[in-house]
């Protein structure tokens, strides 16, 4: 069959028109459909990348709330004695005896007792539930149970709470001294900018001399106002207006939190 020349445009349109469409499906679309996939991981890739920078942003608060927490661990761990020091009779004779220098008294002897890890007890107010049914009975639309729960909070948290342990150490401290002094070395005790316990004071003569000056018909000066010792002889013994004494304190110790390095990033091995 022969074409006229109308019908060989007509045919050559048709053929270019077909070379197109193969090549749009062939090339083309196989290439948009890449162009979507990589749109799509770019969006995830730009997701990460926000969430990253959020990350990273956060960077200096959490470094300044870090080192606010070693700061203020440091004020707290500053009241123990430290780790190093706790069971060294040395440096505790040292603080014992300024002690005895300012109030007069005569340190005899510091003497390590023990040193343990000890738990350390929660003090809160226990509550005891003695009409827990008479306020069921009562709770219509269980506001009175959200009452009581309110009340107890604080109690039930602490009695829950995990309890931590602490290194405590006990020391027996033999002292001798008039009543003045005696007091006087018990309130530096007191005021010892470390964390302490007195378990117990034991006193030889806790009328220092009186009663036995008493007994003797004799007369003692009292030495609640007075730093200086008075012996007298009386009934062929002496008597004297200071006492020994033995105090046993518990001492406590905590391990110093090291500093963080906020600055250098630990390696991924």
């Amino acid at each position: 069959m022969k074409l006229n020349y109308r019908d060989k445009i007509i045919a050559a349109i048709l053929i270019a028109i077909t070379i197109l469409l193969i090549g749009f499906f062939a090339l083309i679309k196989p290439k948009y459909k890449d162009v979507k996939a990589h749109q799509n991981t770019l969006k995830d890739v730009k997701k990460t990348q926000a969430e990253i920078q959020a990350k990273i942003d956060e960077i200096p608060d959490l470094k300044k709330a870090i080192l606010k927490i070693y700061e203020d661990t440091s004020v707290i761990t500053a009241n123990f004695v430290p780790i190093t020091e706790i069971q060294d009779p040395v440096v505790i004779d040292k603080y014992m005896q300024e002690f005895a220098d300012k109030s007069k008294a005569k340190l005899r002897k510091v003497e390590l007792k023990e040193a343990k890890l000890t738990p350390i007890e929660y003090y809160y107010n226990s509550q005891t539930d003695n009409f827990a049914e008479m306020r069921k009975a009562a709770d219509a639309d269980g506001s009175l149970a959200k009452a009581y729960e309110a009340l107890t909070a604080e109690s039930t948290a602490v009695s829950q709470r995990a309890k931590e342990s602490i290194m405590q150490t006990q020391y027996a401290i033999s002292i001798h001294g008039t009543k003045k002094a005696v007091w006087a070395y018990l309130e530096e005790l007191k005021k010892f900018d470390k964390t302490a316990n007195i378990n117990s004071v034991i006193m030889d003569d806790y009328t220092f001399g009186q009663d036995a000056a008493k007994a003797a018909n004799a007369s003692l000066p009292d030495s609640k106002d007075s730093d200086e010792e008075v012996t007298i002889e009386a009934d062929n013994k002496k008597i004297s207006n200071a006492t020994d004494v033995k105090i046993i304190v518990t001492l406590y110790s905590v391990y110093e939190m090291s500093k963080p390095n906020v600055d250098e990033v630990p390696s991924a091995n």
